[in-house]
C-alpha cells in the first residue's frame, strides 16, 4: 500500500521563518489582549456535538468534523471559539454576574468544500466580554480589534459595522416568510440592489416598509449613513438599533480609533446566536475578513447562565497573509548561532555554547563531519536561519563567520580552555 505522507486536503505544515512570524504576530497579538485585562482560557479541540448544533446557532451540520467515541456520544472537532467558551463559562462561572474579560489561541476545524480555497484547519485568537450588555462593552471590543489590525502592522484597512436588529425588526414588522427571508439574506450578502428591490416590491408591503428594506444594501458609509437608517423607518427597535451604534461611534472617538469604522446594514453572519452589532474587518491581500465578531446576548443561555457578551475572532492565518502580500515586515531575523567543532574539540564547544545560551543567546552545536567541507555547512545555516557560525577549527584558531556578509573575525575561546 502506498504511504501517504502529504497533507490533507485543507491543512498544511508550517515552518521555519513562516512560523517564526506567526509566533511573533500571535504574541504580540495576545499581549494586546492582556493590556485590556483579558484573561486567557483554553477549551479541548472536541467537544459533544450539542455544543455545535442547529439550536446553538453556530456552523451547519455538515462543515462538522464528526466521529462517535468508545461509549457512543457524537463529538466533534471545534470549528468555532465561542459555543465552546459560552458552554465552559455556564460551567465555571454560572453565578458570576460581573464583568468577565476571556482570551483565547487554537486551531477551529471546518469541512469547508474545496472550491472555496480556505483552509479546514486555522488558528484563530480572540476575546469574549461576558456579563456586560453595555454601549461600552461594545466599543471597548470594537477598538480592540482596530487595534489588533494596527498591532499587527496593517495600516490600509476598515472595520465594517452592522446592526442585526435592524434588519430583524423590518422582516419581522413585513411578517416575511422564511423561505423569502433566506432569499433576501442571500441577495444582501451579495450587496444585490436591484434583486433586493424587486424582492421586496413583489411582497405588497406598505411603502415605507418596502423603502426601509430596498434601501438597506445602500446603507453603507461613514457614520452619516446612521441618519439615513434613523429616517428610514418608524420600527422603535430598528431606530434603538440606529441609536446605539450613534453612542457606540461617539465612545470610539474617545479610542481614536473612529476613522477606521464604516457602517453597513446589509452585513449579516451565518452564524445566528448573533442578536445585536456584528462587525468584519477587512485589508487588502486577502479575500475574507480577518476579524470577524459581535454581540450574542441569548447563547450562553442556551447552556444555563444568563448573560449578555460580546466578542470577537482574528482569523490568524489569514492576517498573515495579508502582512505578507503587502509586504510588510515583521521583525523575524535569523540570530541563531551554529557552533561548529570538529569531534576532538567536543568539550571545548559544549561549554561555550552553554556559556552563551546562559547569556539567552540561541546556539546549536553543530559537529564537523568527514566528507563535508565549511561552505556545506555555510548553505545549510542560510538554508535553517542561522545568522552566523562559530567555527572551531582547533583550540587557538576560532572564527566568528557572519553568514549574510561572510566577514570573518577570530575569536578569543582561552577562558574555556
Amino acid at each position: 500500500m502506498k504511504r501517504l505522507i502529504h497533507t490533507p486536503e485543507g491543512v498544511r505544515d508550517i515552518m521555519a521563518v513562516e512560523c517564526d512570524k506567526k509566533r511573533y504576530l500571535e504574541h504580540k497579538i495576545d499581549k494586546l489582549f492582556r493590556s485590556y485585562g483579558y484573561q486567557s482560557i483554553q477549551t479541548p479541540s472536541m467537544e459533544f456535538f450539542d455544543v455545535f448544533a442547529k439550536e446553538v446557532g453556530s456552523i451547519p451540520s455538515r462543515e462538522l468534523y464528526k466521529f462517535i467515541d468508545r461509549e457512543g456520544n457524537t463529538l466533534v472537532l471545534r470549528p468555532d471559539f465561542t459555543p465552546s467558551i459560552a458552554r465552559a463559562v455556564a460551567m465555571y462561572f454560572n453565578q458570576e454576574d460581573m464583568p468577565l474579560r476571556l482570551s483565547y489561541r487554537g486551531s477551529v476545524f471546518q469541512n469547508n468544500t474545496s472550491y472555496q480555497g480556505r483552509l479546514k484547519e486555522s488558528t484563530q485568537m480572540g476575546v469574549e466580554f461576558i456579563n456586560d450588555g453595555s454601549v461600552e462593552a461594545d466599543a471597548e471590543i470594537i477598538a480592540l480589534a482596530v487595534q489588533t489590525m494596527q498591532r499587527a502592522g496593517i495600516k490600509d484597512f476598515q472595520v465594517n459595522v452592522g446592526e442585526v436588529n435592524y434588519f430583524q425588526s423590518l422582516v419581522e414588522e413585513a411578517q416575511l416568510d422564511e423561505e423569502i427571508i433566506t432569499e433576501l439574506k442571500q441577495l444582501l450578502d451579495i450587496k444585490n440592489l436591484f434583486g433586493v428591490q424587486e424582492l421586496i416590491e413583489k411582497q405588497n408591503l406598505r411603502k415605507d416598509l418596502e423603502k426601509a428594506l430596498a434601501q438597506i444594501p445602500s446603507l453603507f458609509g461613514n457614520a452619516d449613513v446612521l441618519d439615513t437608517a434613523y429616517s428610514l423607518t418608524q420600527n422603535e427597535r430598528a431606530k434603538n438599533a440606529v441609536l446605539r451604534l450613534k453612542k457606540i461611534y461617539e465612545l470610539l472617538k474617545f479610542y481614536g480609533c473612529e476613522k477606521y469604522v464604516t457602517f453597513d446594514f446589509s452585513m449579516l453572519s451565518k452564524y445566528s446566536y448573533y442578536t445585536g452589532i456584528i462587525f468584519q474587518g477587512y485589508t487588502y491581500g486577502t479575500g475574507d475578513a480577518v476579524i470577524k465578531g459581535g454581540r450574542y446576548d441569548g447563547l450562553l443561555e442556551k447552556f444555563g447562565k444568563k448573560a449578555e457578551a460580546i466578542g470577537f475572532v482574528t482569523e490568524v492565518d489569514s492576517l498573515l497573509n495579508a502582512i505578507e502580500r503587502q509586504k510588510l515586515q515583521l521583525p523575524v531575523k535569523d540570530i541563531k548561532t551554529m557552533v561548529l567543532y570538529p569531534a576532538s574539540l567536543e568539550g571545548l564547544a559544549i561549554r561555550f555554547a552553554a556559556d552563551h545560551r546562559a547569556q539567552r543567546m540561541e546556539v546549536a552545536c553543530v559537529r564537523f563531519e568527514a566528507g563535508h567541507v565549511l561552505d556545506d555547512y555555510s548553505e545549510y545555516g542560510k538554508r535553517n536561519q542561522f545568522g552566523g557560525i562559530i567555527y572551531f577549527r582547533s583550540e587557538k584558531e576560532v572564527y566568528a563567520i557572519n553568514l549574510s556578509t561572510g566577514e570573518t573575525e577570530s575569536v578569543d575561546v582561552s577562558r574555556y580552555l
